[in-house]
């Protein structure tokens, strides 16, 4: 059994408390793994939000911290986008050639995440394909934008396990440079996006409790397929039932809600990310102004009190 994990986030300034959060409870989970290897993929983190993080990761003996400048990076990226989002995320795109050769697996978190569990089942797993990650549900539209069919399955990128050997052996990170181009740097979705139309074959599908979303308290099974009028065979009530009870990941997306650090946010789970929050150096932080438009709230409240 494999007991040496490899984690990666990566993060701008604007994330590093989320970030903070994702990382201690992550660490407070996994103490099965005789050594934790943590990658950060550094997109301009404060030297001060720096120190805040090295704080927490100094309270575990077996765990290892590895910075990654972003910056030679991101300057390959060729991007033309009509709204402004950080890039960070766009950097488990380059994760072969950033994360040192002889690592051959990497487990991919996004900041807003919140880890309940272990990963060592999870870690210790056999999967056929490059990389495998907990499956999404978007419309007909986004898939056939990334060049997906509607019967494709569709990934949510938050939590990814990655093979990097077969990653670099297939030549991911430049097709997905090339994808980009082909898409005239503007792919919706953005990096998520990028990795379904690429990696559209070539992905395995996790269970749920690897990355339950915001949608999966919000909605059922069947509301989910109807709203986005998905065709792929999606979770059962059964499966995000179980998930729910169990989640070893649980994943703030902003689906009909804000986030948890923010006010008015109405996720049943907002209080697990202030408990965690409280034992790290943001102890002090308070919630952020919802800055959410008031059409969209009234839609997400429709959506989720009304809509059936």
């Amino acid at each position: 059994m494999d007991k040496v994990l490899n984690v990666v986030y990566s993060s701008d300034d604007n994330y590093a408390q989320h970030l903070g959060v994702s990382l201690l409870s992550l660490l407070k989970n996994n103490q099965a793994f005789e050594k934790i290897n943590i990658f950060i993929i550094d997109n301009d983190i404060t030297e001060s939000s720096k120190i805040k993080l090295i704080k927490i990761i100094n309270k575990y003996s077996n765990v290892y911290l590895q910075w990654i400048a972003f910056l030679p990076w991101k300057d390959r990226l060729n991007l033309n986008m009509e709204w402004n989002i950080s890039l960070s995320s766009y950097g488990r795109l380059f994760l072969a050639s950033m994360i040192p050769e002889s690592v051959n697996k990497i487990l991919y978190l996004d900041c807003d995440t919140v880890i309940c569990g272990s990963f060592l089942d999870l870690w210790n797993s056999s999967f056929a394909g490059i990389a495998a990650g907990v499956q999404d549900t978007v419309s007909s539209d986004t898939k056939s934008a990334v060049g997906l069919v509607a019967a494709n399955k569709y990934i949510n990128a938050g939590v990814l396990l990655i093979d990097l050997f077969k990653w670099r052996k297939n030549n991911i990170e430049e097709k997905c440079m090339d994808f980009i181009k082909s898409q005239n740097g503007k792919v919706r979705h953005h990096d998520q996006g990028v990795l379904n139309g690429v990696l559209k074959d070539s992905f395995c599908i996790l269970p749920l409790k690897y990355n339950v979303m915001t949608i999966h308290y919000m909605f059922s099974s069947s509301k989910i397929k109807k709203f986005f009028n998905d065709s792929a065979d999606f979770y059962s009530q059964n499966d995000i039932d179980d998930a729910k009870k169990k989640p070893v990941v649980i994943h703030y997306t902003p689906s009909f809600t804000s986030r948890p650090w923010v006010n008015g946010c109405c996720h049943p789970l907002k209080k697990l990310y202030w408990d965690v929050l409280k034992e790290t150096p943001w102890a002090e932080a308070k919630p952020e102004k919802n800055n959410m438009k008031l059409y969209v709230r009234i839609a997400d409240w429709y959506y989720r009190k009304i809509w059936r």
